[in-house]
């Protein structure tokens, strides 16, 4: 089966990066192959290099700095290929990073393949009181996986479209790619890590540059979100609500998390397709393909 490809790489002040990863994403991605840029409202060149030196690349510049997730979102809705790819500023890319990936999607209910980004792994999921996941260890075979990472991942646009893409609740970022994940999973598709996809994610992009302290509040609020629209296992619902009681108790200032939550509930996209429920999803994921 034939796949048409677009490369969709966000990015704010990352100038740099760009300058160092962006020639072999080109050079990588194969013939044919569309290249958008969502620059976050940078002030650092990004636009005039890049019509300088790679004009061929679509670039669309934000006046003001909207976040990853709203980003993201901008860039899915210029996408006219099947499938796209979805890269950080920080990601090199390897010569056959796409090929073993692509033909995944030739059964028609993949969504997404996320690639094997060599200093890290594919999520080892488990509920216990809200979704907890480590890095895995086997790194020999396919696995079904619960997301896609935002940061390396091929995504199939029209089930993309169709899911209404990162709920920009989460902005500006964290937690926005596997809340995508798990509605994909109850909707009736599948996602899978590619030990073959390799790339190297540096982790050097725009995050890194704000407040840790704002990042991991940030992080919590949009754990707490996540558990709050997805969990709908009414005996998981009661199992969260025990956790959240106890680590409260424990940790009193975790209020101030519980209470931002709270103020951005309204704001959450609700409903959308759903065959598969909680357990199953559970029961589907972490296992070789």
């Amino acid at each position: 089966m034939k796949h048409s490809l677009t490369v969709i790489i966000p990015t704010y002040n990352g100038l740099s990066l760009l300058k160092k990863h962006l020639p072999q994403i080109i050079k990588h991605s194969g013939e044919g192959t569309k290249i958008i840029i969502v620059d976050d409202g940078s002030i650092d060149g990004t636009v005039e290099w890049l019509g300088k030196e790679h004009a061929q690349v679509a670039c669309i510049h934000n006046d003001e700095n909207l976040g990853f997730t709203k980003s993201v979102n901008l860039g899915a809705r210029n996408v006219t290929t099947n499938l796209f790819v979805l890269l950080n500023n920080d990601v090199a890319v390897t010569r056959d990073y796409l090929s073993s990936a692509v033909k995944r999607f030739d059964d028609p209910k993949v969504f997404a393949v996320t690639l094997n980004e060599t200093k890290s792994s594919w999520p080892l999921i488990s509920f216990g009181g809200k979704l907890n996941y480590t890095r895995a260890e086997d790194k020999t075979k396919a696995y079904f996986s619960a997301w896609a990472s935002g940061g390396s991942a091929i995504f199939r646009t029209r089930h993309w479209q169709e899911l209404g893409g990162f709920d920009e609740v989460y902005s500006p970022g964290y937690w926005e790619d596997i809340d995508l994940g798990w509605r994909a999973w109850k909707a009736g598709y599948k996602i899978i890590w590619d030990p073959r996809a390799k790339v190297v994610h540096e982790h050097e992009s725009t995050f890194n540059r704000y407040d840790r302290n704002h990042l991991n509040f940030i992080k919590q609020r949009n754990e707490l979100v996540f558990n709050w629209k997805n969990t709908t296992d009414e005996n998981l619902r009661r199992e969260h609500l025990r956790y959240l009681a106890r680590y409260t108790l424990n940790h009193p200032g975790y209020l101030k998390v519980i209470l931002s939550a709270l103020m951005v509930l309204p704001k959450i996209r609700r409903g959308g397709p759903s065959v598969r429920g909680d357990l199953e999803v559970l029961q589907l994921v972490n296992r070789p393909v």
